[in-house]
């Protein structure tokens, strides 16, 4: 860019700047995805079912602390190739309009406009965890009649569980909970949906990225020179979109992509995006209380954030029946498992699986 002779704006950490996700437009009602072929299972440990019946809450964990380390990822590896394209094919228009100095042929030589494709997407994903970071709950869907549904799958079981539960829920007061939930806290959204494990591109529907890099250069020229960026050719080539205008699609998409690896779970998600801060919620003027973020210890000592869903709502948690895994004392389990229930108060069936693993 020409004013001053500043640094063009693809180098400038201003042609990333985090768009607020409260401009996006993103708050909705969460939308029913009830499939009467599936149930849904929520498989946690001992200490997990005790925290889930006497808090009567689900914990929803920030998404960059889940155990596939990819989470989330895989959006920006679909998207950087095709913003780097769009890098290449903008630069050297831009160049046209004398809009950069020559010397920018030099320095995004090599990986460079790789690296700023990859910003680019950051960008967002940052914005997204500054103002409304991330939560995931997870359930599997097993299919009614299937095994599973009595018995609960085995690398569950295995991964997640520990030989512990497989708690049932009824995805209808399920959706209603939700919507309670989204009544009573700030959040910017609460999503539900299956995650997609194949065809990456068409369930992130792909084409709702288009012009992305066009407007990450945008950002840099009104930042940097906002009177180049106004000059009709250039405007022209930027196009008319702003970066906050594409968090609504990330946020839809990024969380429900995981790799084939883990087809086998069918897994199906409760996204929430609550307001970071309290300080945040005053700021918006939103009427409703910030949600708290806790925090626990995950494996291997780490600390985790995470939120309670449902906590203190005025309908229970709609459970339909709670599946003792496979461990050396499932009697006993299966025994301490409808204590726990009866002193809170829930009415549930209690079963055993009858897997042969012991833990």
């Amino acid at each position: 860019m020409r004013k001053n002779r500043k640094k063009p704006a693809s180098s400038d950490r201003s042609a990333h700047q985090e768009p607020p996700l409260n401009k996006a437009g993103f708050e909705q009602p969460p939308q029913r995805t009830r499939d009467d072929n599936f149930s849904l299972f929520h498989y946690t440990t001992a200490s997990g079912l005790i925290g889930i019946i006497e808090t009567k809450s689900l914990w929803a964990t920030h998404a960059s602390f889940l155990n596939d380390t990819t989470e989330c990822q895989l959006l920006s590896r679909l998207l950087t190739p095709q913003i780097e394209a769009d890098f290449r094919r903008l630069v050297p228009k831009l160049m046209e309009c004398d809009a950069f100095r020559p010397e920018i042929q030099h320095a995004l030589r090599g990986d460079a406009l790789t690296t700023e494709a990859e910003k680019a997407t950051s960008a967002i994903l940052r914005a997204v965890d500054r103002t409304s970071p991330i939560h995931i709950t997870s359930f599997c869907r097993h299919a009614v009649g299937a095994p599973e549904c009595d018995h609960g799958l085995l690398s569950q079981w295995r991964g997640y569980a520990k030989g512990g539960f497989a708690i049932e829920f009824d995805e209808s007061q399920l959706d209603d909970l939700i919507l309670e939930e989204t009544n009573a806290h700030s959040y910017q959204g609460l999503i539900t949906r299956q995650v997609e494990y194949h065809d990456h591109r068409k369930a992130a529907k792909i084409d709702r990225f288009e012009g992305l890099a066009a407007a990450t250069l945008r950002v840099g020229f009104r930042e940097n020179t906002p009177n180049l960026a106004t000059r009709p050719e250039v405007s022209q080539l930027l196009g008319d979109r702003d970066l906050e205008s594409y968090i609504r699609a990330f946020v839809e998409a990024v969380p429900f992509l995981k790799s084939p690896r883990f087809a086998e779970e069918n897994e199906y998600r409760i996204v929430a995006l609550p307001t970071r801060s309290a300080k945040l919620v005053a700021s918006i003027n939103d009427k409703r209380p910030w949600k708290e973020i806790s925090f626990r210890e995950g494996w291997g000592g780490t600390m985790v954030p995470f939120i309670r869903l449902f906590k203190d709502l005025k309908n229970p948690l709609p459970i339909k029946k709670i599946i003792v895994g496979p461990h050396r004392d499932q009697e006993n389990q299966m025994l301490a498992a409808k204590i726990l229930l009866e002193k809170h108060g829930f009415d549930v069936q209690v079963v055993k699986a009858d897997t042969a693993l012991r833990f």
